[in-house]
């Protein structure tokens, strides 16, 4: 690492909280700061998390907020939702200013979120933005007419708001090995401020010590991640009827969903509801059944540990993410129209019947993962757009 200049400096991430990978990512980049020298912007379950681990961080309002239903994720219904944020959005512009102007604020780092973006232009200071995607109408291609074009005037308004940034920077591995890639987009505008960092994780991968469960004891361990979000519960109960068939395996669910009255529990899973770093049981897994979230991806690649990956429907990213984690040899794939116990058990199976070609493929990610070092490589970019308007 190169030795960093003295020159005071105040880092702010503002980040979504709509699911965990934003704050990972801010997580990870800030471990090489001190805590006067950043400061962390969100709300929900991402302010929760993040305060309860000892970051600095302040309550923002809230953007975006997703929705669905049955497994699905709703473009529609999600829009809807959001009007208030888009109402007020002039009101989010002048926060995150006042924000700025308060702590000292030299770059800001907007994860999944326009406001700061926009505030950072108005005020002259540096501004990048951290994303898995940079194109946007896929996510409405599919859709009904009237969402498909409210699409396009959304396509237009992420395009000014990646381009009003000095960086797009992508926490993937670079090409042709980017899970993310078809999210990214073809515009020559936006691909020319694209910076691939590799992964970013809140943890060294050498360092995570593998979670011993006295239940899965005699075992093979199988994590499932599944989150809150009511959309998911179908893959829950898959998960659940799926588990009587496996039982030289254990599976470990992480996930607030509880068995509904009279829903048969089997022994061989055991329901964690409060878990903030997956990292101890990925390790020691044998495989993993998760969504096709992208921080889920590069921690699964990080630790070099095969899949099965059952993405949103509807989800467009997600299912992009899905196909390339396919593509890219860590596992196998399938979609909620055709999940059922009995279809996620044979997906399952045939994972682990060529878990020797998976694991070799996933180990290959593990080891480019630690060379490139991503958290470092994007927290030195960080510290020097920090110092660009105080250097001189």
């Amino acid at each position: 690492m190169k030795k960093r200049s003295h020159t005071p400096f105040k880092i702010y991430f503002s980040v979504s909280s709509e699911g965990f990978g934003h704050s990972s990512r801010a997580m990870a980049l800030t471990k090489t700061f001190e805590p006067h020298e950043y400061i962390i912007g969100s709300y929900g379950i991402a302010l929760d998390r993040m305060k309860g681990l000892g970051y600095h961080c302040i309550p923002i309002p809230q953007e975006l907020k997703l929705v669905g239903s049955n497994g699905g994720f709703d473009v529609g219904a999600t829009i809807f939702n959001t009007q208030s944020a888009v109402f007020n959005f002039n009101q989010l512009v002048q926060e995150e200013m006042d924000l700025i102007r308060d702590y000292g604020v030299t770059l800001v780092v907007a994860d999944g979120r326009i406001a700061p973006v926009v505030a950072a232009s108005r005020m002259d200071v540096p501004c990048l933005v951290l994303t898995n995607q940079s194109a946007f109408y896929p996510f409405f291609a599919k859709d009904t007419p009237l969402v498909k074009l409210l699409g396009v005037s959304f396509e237009w308004v992420m395009k000014f708001w990646l381009c009003s940034a000095e960086e797009i920077l992508i926490p993937d591995f670079p090409p042709p090995y980017t899970v993310c890639l078809p999210n990214l987009s073809l515009k020559p505008k936006v691909k020319k401020r694209t910076h691939f960092l590799g992964p970013l994780v809140t943890f060294d991968p050498d360092e995570v010590v593998p979670l011993e469960l006295p239940e899965a004891e005699g075992k093979v361990l199988i994590v499932v991640t599944l989150g809150g979000h009511e959309y998911r519960r179908p893959l829950f109960d898959a998960v659940l009827g799926m588990a009587f068939d496996f039982q030289q395996y254990h599976f470990a669910v992480l996930t607030p969903f509880v068995p509904n009255d009279g829903q048969p529990m089997p022994e061989n899973v055991t329901l964690h509801s409060t878990i903030t770093d997956c990292s101890s049981f990925f390790k020691a897994a044998q495989a993993v059944i998760t969504q096709a979230g992208h921080s889920s991806a590069m921690e699964l690649m990080t630790l070099g540990k095969p899949c099965v990956v059952v993405p949103d429907a509807k989800q467009i990213e997600q299912e992009h993410n899905a196909q390339r984690l396919v593509d890219l040899g860590m596992g196998l794939k399938l979609e909620y129209p055709d999940l059922t116990s009995e279809s996620l058990g044979d997906t399952l199976r045939e994972l682990l019947l060529q878990m020797d070609w998976f694991q070799s493929n996933a180990e290959g990610f593990a080891r480019f993962a630690k060379e490139l070092n991503g958290a470092q490589y994007g927290a030195d970019l960080l510290h020097s757009y920090a110092q660009r308007l105080r250097a001189y």
